[in-house]
């Protein structure tokens, strides 16, 4: 169920994709200056992916994957 308080919804992703996502997001990061206003779009993205990623391992966890 897609969460209405998250504005990046990455659900359609498969686990891969968002796995690949969150690198290159966490690369674009490691790039940007620690004050850069481009960070704040890329560290929502990446709390949207890890926040997915997260209800995706409770979910396999809740059902005995």
């Amino acid at each position: 169920m897609r969460d209405p308080g998250r504005s990046h919804d990455v659900s359609a992703l498969t686990a891969g994709e968002l796995e690949r996502v969150k690198r290159d997001i966490q690369v674009s990061l490691s790039l940007a200056w620690p004050d850069s206003p481009a960070r704040v779009p890329m560290l929502a993205h990446l709390s949207a992916v890890d926040a997915e990623l997260a209800e995706r391992g409770d979910r396999e966890h809740a059902n005995g994957s």
